[in-house]
Order: structure tokens, then C-alpha cells, then sequence
């Protein structure tokens, strides 16, 4: 099973994030960070041109990287995006796509266990929501060509990437595939570490929320 993982970072935390993360989980040849830094140093990156402004993460630069992956990656089965804020146990993840079919136009993230933390929305089901961004997505290419076929054909207004996902699912007919992973977590970055043990499957990816200095209560040497 292949997995190509996009850490979509930028010029302003390549030192305070970025490296942190290609010092720990993310120093692999199937991680790949995204950047708006010409001359970044780290060891394996693209440059995809400077952000569009509006947005911490704008939907553009998804755009960007569903062609990258169709462009470059095309012979791969899995396709993630996550923050450079967040920790990831790649084999845990490995283990847990190994029981989807690489065919099916699945979408797989944390669809319910932030909506338990954040109760500020209220949602009618626990799938009226969006997923949520920073422990990650995980796309197959079937579901990339039917967003891309969704934003080519309708008009839709940008905002948040998790939300712009969100509405471009509703409006794919039902194709898409939401579907949750418990051990994706894009809230709880202080109790988490202490629920559970570093080998634990509810574990696989975990949104920091900015703080970095919890890093090493995740990472595995």
C-alpha cells in the first residue's frame, strides 16, 4: 500500500514547526512538505508559488496539491494532507488504510471526535459537520477526481479548506465516502498523551494546535 503525506507549511514556521516535525515523524521520502518558500531548507519539499491571502490554509493551495498528487503521485493508493502543527503515527495510519479499498472515493478524517470537545456548533447528526483539518485527511484518487470534477463545474465560495471540503461533498451526489477514524484527534492535545499509550491505536494523528512544545510527549524514538 503507497501513502504520500503533503505537510502544508510555510516560509513563516519552516524553523518553528516544520523542522521539528522532519526531526521526528516526518523524516520519511513519502512526506512531502508544501511551501510558499522558494528557498527552503528543508530536505524534501515543493514550492508551489505564494499563498493566496484570506485564508490560513486556502483552498487554492488544496488545489494545488490534488493536482500535485494526480500529476506526480498518481501511481499511489493514499493521498494525506495535514497541518505542520500535528503529530503522526504514519505506521499506525498504514494499519488502519489497509482495511479500505484504494478504489472507493473515500474521504477518511476526524468527522466526530472534535465536535465532542467544541460544542459551539450546533449539528443536528454527528455527519452534519465538516471534518476537521489539522490531524489531517486522507484522500484515494477516486475521491480527488470527484472534488476536482465538483469545483470545475460549480461555483463555490471559498473559505476554511475543512469547510470548502464540506460543501463541495454535498454537492457530489452522495459519491464520496466520509468516513471517520477515532484515532484522528484535531482536539484533546493535553489529555491525550496521558489516556493513552504512544502505542495505543486511538492514537494515530494529533492536531497540537500550535503548540509545539508538546511534541515529545508524542513522539517515539
Amino acid at each position: 500500500m503507497k501513502l504520500i503525506i503533503f505537510i502544508h507549511t510555510c516560509e513563516l514556521y519552516e524553523n518553528t514547526r516544520a523542522k521539528l516535525l522532519e526531526n521526528t515523524w516526518a523524516n520519511n521520502d513519502n512526506i512531502v512538505f508544501i511551501t510558499d518558500n522558494q528557498n527552503c531548507s528543508l530536505k524534501n519539499y515543493i514550492y508551489v508559488g505564494s499563498y493566496k491571502k484570506g485564508y490560513t490554509y486556502h483552498p487554492e493551495t488544496v488545489k494545488i496539491m490534488f493536482k500535485l498528487f494526480l500529476d506526480k503521485y498518481s501511481d499511489y493508493d493514499f493521498f494525506m494532507i495535514i497541518d505542520d502543527d500535528s503529530y503522526l503515527y504514519v505506521e499506525k495510519l498504514r494499519l488502519f488504510l489497509s482495511f479500505f479499498d484504494k478504489n472507493e472515493p473515500y474521504m477518511i478524517g476526524d468527522f466526530i471526535n472534535w465536535t465532542n470537545i467544541n460544542t459551539q456548533y450546533n449539528f443536528n447528526s454527528k455527519y452534519d459537520n465538516w471534518v476537521g483539518g489539522g490531524p489531517g485527511i486522507v484522500f484515494t484518487k477516486s475521491c480527488i477526481t470527484n472534488f476536482i470534477q465538483v469545483y470545475n463545474t460549480h461555483n463555490i465560495d471559498y473559505c476554511n479548506h475543512d469547510v470548502w471540503l464540506h460543501r463541495l461533498f454535498k454537492l457530489s451526489n452522495n459519491i464520496i465516502k466520509r468516513t471517520h477514524c477515532p484515532g484522528f484527534h484535531q482536539y484533546g492535545e493535553y489529555e491525550l498523551y496521558k489516556k493513552y499509550l504512544k502505542c495505543n491505536n486511538n492514537l494515530i494523528s494529533v492536531h497540537l494546535n500550535r503548540n509545539m512544545s508538546l511534541l515529545s510527549n508524542y513522539h517515539i524514538e
